[in-house]
C-alpha cells in the first residue's frame, strides 16, 4: 500500500485540447482546468532531462547506481514502496544508465525512474523547462511519494491544454522553446528523436487504443483514483498532418473514463479512428 498522492474529485469532469501541426487549437473543452497530473508529470520531467542534455549538462549514456530511496522535501530519506514500485526495475545497487531511466519512466510509467531522473535535474529544472513553454496551469513540486512535501500542501497539477502544448515540444524538432538561458552547446536533434522513440514505445496506451492500426502514435498516460489522463501524437511530426490530442478526466472509474476518450478519438480524429 502506497501513500494517498491527491484528494478524491468531488464531481466528474473531462476537459479535451487537440493542437494541429503548428500549434493551434482544433478542439478544445475546458482545457486550461488544473487536474491533478498522476504521471502525465513524466512529460514535464523528460522534457527537463532532455533539455539538460541538449544543452551538455547531463549525458544520457552515463550509469548510475539504480535506487528506490531519494530526499524527501524535509531532508530525510523516504523509499518507494507498494504500487509505487516497478516489478521490472534494475534492483538497488545494480547499473542503470541515464537513458534507460528516461525509457522506463516513460514506457512503463516507472516511479523509481521518474525520481531518480528529479534528482539528478532537480525540480528547479523541470520548473524552469515548464515556464520555458509558458505553462500557466503546471507545477511540479514535489517527488512521487515524498510525503513529507505532501504534508506541505505540495502537488503536482496540469491541464489538457499544456499536456497538449508539451506532447508538441518534445516531439517536433522547431516546438522546444529556447532556454532562459543560453545553451552550451549548440542544439542537436537527439533529445527530440529519443522523445518520439520512448512515447511510441508506450506500454499502457488510452488515446491509441482508439486509433486504427498504421498510425504513427506516441503517448503518455497517468492514473490514480479519481482521475485517468492521456496525451499523445497521432501523425508523423515532421508532417503537417501531426496532431496532439490530451484528455484529462477525474470523477469516472477507469473503464468508464476509457471509454470517453476513445468516443473523443472517435469524435475528433475520424479519418485514424479505428
Amino acid at each position: 500500500m502506497s501513500i494517498p498522492t491527491a484528494d478524491a474529485p468531488d464531481q466528474v469532469s473531462l476537459s479535451h485540447c487537440l493542437l494541429d501541426a503548428e500549434g493551434s487549437v482544433l478542439s478544445s473543452a475546458d482545457a486550461e482546468r488544473p487536474y491533478y497530473a498522476a504521471s502525465t508529470i513524466k512529460l514535464h520531467v523528460m522534457l527537463a532531462v532532455l533539455r539538460a542534455a541538449d544543452r551538455g549538462a547531463v549525458d544520457l549514456d552515463d550509469v548510475v547506481t539504480s535506487t528506490r530511496s531519494f530526499t524527501g522535501a524535509d531532508g530525510t530519506t523516504f523509499t518507494l514502496g507498494g504500487d509505487h514500485l516497478d516489478p521490472t526495475h534494475p534492483a538497488d545497487g545494480e547499473q542503470v544508465s541515464v537513458r534507460e531511466l528516461l525509457q522506463r519512466m516513460v514506457d512503463r510509467s516507472s516511479n523509481e525512474a521518474t525520481d531518480h531522473l528529479v534528482e539528478l535535474v532537480g525540480l528547479d529544472a523541470v520548473a524552469e523547462a515548464i515556464a520555458s513553454l509558458n505553462l500557466q496551469e503546471t507545477r511540479v513540486e514535489r517527488l512521487i511519494g515524498d510525503a513529507s512535501a505532501l504534508a506541505t500542501g505540495a502537488t503536482n497539477e496540469t491541464s489538457a491544454g499544456d499536456l497538449a502544448r508539451t506532447m508538441r515540444a518534445l516531439v517536433q524538432q522547431d516546438g522546444r522553446a529556447e532556454s532562459t538561458k543560453e545553451p552550451t552547446t549548440e542544439p542537436t536533434t537527439e533529445p527530440v528523436e529519443l522523445a518520439r522513440s520512448v512515447l511510441r514505445a508506450q506500454r499502457i496506451p488510452v488515446i491509441a487504443a482508439a486509433l486504427a492500426d498504421g498510425v504513427d502514435w506516441g503517448s503518455k498516460s497517468g492514473w490514480v483514483d479519481g482521475y485517468r489522463h492521456d496525451v499523445a501524437f497521432v501523425g508523423d511530426p515532421d508532417s503537417a498532418e501531426l496532431r496532439v490530442l490530451a484528455v484529462m478526466t477525474a470523477g469516472l472509474a477507469p473503464e468508464a473514463a476509457d471509454e470517453k476518450i476513445a468516443a473523443l478519438v472517435r469524435e475528433l480524429l475520424p479519418d485514424v479512428a479505428a
